[in-house]
């Protein structure tokens, strides 16, 4: 809810003044202390949307086995989010860097999500066994490192790469300059390579079992 009511208001004082600052946008439209006191309800916005944030992230870095308390793992992603924030506010165009950052996840979790969906709906035919998420990787159905899924993104990432077309020259592909006329189809080739080459892998790994529902088991 505090961004619902945030974008509207961005919105709104994007639609009667032409000045591209935020503080001065506030400043141009409300002025005196009722700038101040509508920047201190900004804030909140912000710190109510990035607690979701550093949550998640601690969740994600606890799930690859770190040996840290989530109190912890917060915190630095926390400082990591701060000094990226830094980084942006600092350069020469905010949204130019920010366009950066958002293209490069873009081509990493694309062939992510090719390999997730591959396995889940064609490989496993949705049946998962739960518990076996949980237990130690030597006795566990699924193993530990699924390899094949690693090459597949990897050959994804690869494919993804070379026909992107980034505001950097590190994320300009040769396919997509030379060939594509600088279109973007990162997002699709990527899921698509890293899907395509899973699954001729993924076929060789086993689905772990599923237990049968008990629901008769009382009759």
């Amino acid at each position: 809810m505090p961004t619902v009511w945030l974008a509207i208001l961005g919105a709104t004082l994007a639609s009667v003044t032409k000045d591209t600052d935020p503080a001065k946008m506030v400043s141009a439209v409300f002025g005196g202390i009722t700038s101040i006191l509508v920047l201190l309800m900004v804030l909140h916005g912000p710190i109510a949307t990035n607690i979701l944030n550093v949550y998640s992230a601690a969740l994600a870095a606890l799930s690859m086995g770190l040996r840290l308390s989530r109190t912890g793992i917060a915190l630095v992603a926390g400082v990591v989010g701060y000094l990226v924030t830094i980084y942006f506010v600092f350069q020469p165009s905010f949204a130019k860097a920010f366009d950066n950052w958002m293209i490069s996840l873009l081509l990493w979790m694309s062939p992510w999500a090719g390999v997730v969906a591959t396995d889940f709906f064609i490989v496993r035919r949705g049946r998962i066994d739960v518990s076996e998420l949980y237990r130690e990787p030597e006795r566990s159905a699924y193993g530990d490192v699924n390899w094949g899924a690693i090459a597949a993104f990897l050959a994804g990432l690869a494919a993804g790469w070379s026909v992107e077309d980034g505001l950097v020259p590190a994320l300009q592909g040769p396919i997509s300059t030379r060939l594509l006329g600088g279109a973007d189809l990162s997002w699709l080739v990527g899921i698509v390579v890293a899907g395509g080459v899973y699954l001729a892998l993924g076929r060789r790994v086993a689905p772990a079992p599923v237990p049968q529902a008990m629901g008769g088991a009382g009759r």
